[in-house]
C-alpha cells in the first residue's frame, strides 16, 4: 500500500510538474537513459500511464539502478505493464535484486523471441 502510494505521488508531480519536497519546478524531457533522474522518472511515468509495452526493455535495466527510488518506479512498472511478478524488491541487497532482473531478463527474452510473443515485447 505504502509503496503504491510513494509511486502514485511520484507519477502525479511528475506528469503535473509539481514540485516535490523542496525542489523547485523543472521542464522534464522523458528519457530512459537521460543523466537527469527527472527526465527518468519522467520516461518510467509516461511509460506507465499508456502501459506501454516497449519500455520494459528499458524499465528492466532500471532495476539496477543506484538509486533507490529509481528501482521502485520500475519495478511497479513493469508488474503494472505486463501483469508479471518475479520478486524484485528494490529493498533487498544486490544479489537478489540482480536474481530477481536475470528472471526480469529472461521472461522479457522468452516472450520477445516467442513466435506467438506479446504484442510490443
Amino acid at each position: 500500500m505504502l509503496r503504491t502510494t510513494v509511486v502514485s505521488i511520484f507519477t502525479f508531480a511528475l506528469l503535473t510538474g509539481t514540485p516535490v519536497g523542496c525542489a523547485p519546478k523543472v521542464k522534464v524531457k522523458p528519457d530512459f537513459d537521460s543523466a537527469v533522474p527527472q527526465d527518468r522518472l519522467a520516461a518510467v511515468a509516461k511509460a506507465r500511464r499508456i502501459n506501454d509495452e516497449s519500455a520494459v526493455e528499458p524499465l528492466i535495466r532500471m532495476l539496477a539502478s543506484d538509486d533507490p527510488l529509481m528501482r521502485l518506479v520500475a519495478s511497479d512498472t513493469l508488474v503494472q505493464i505486463t501483469g508479471e511478478d518475479f520478486g524484485y524488491d528494490p529493498a533487498a541487497n544486490e544479489t537478489e535484486r540482480r536474481e530477481a532482473a536475470e528472471r526480469w531478463t529472461s521472461w522479457y527474452t522468452s516472450q520477445k523471441d516467442a513466435p506467438s510473443g506479446r504484442a510490443g515485447l
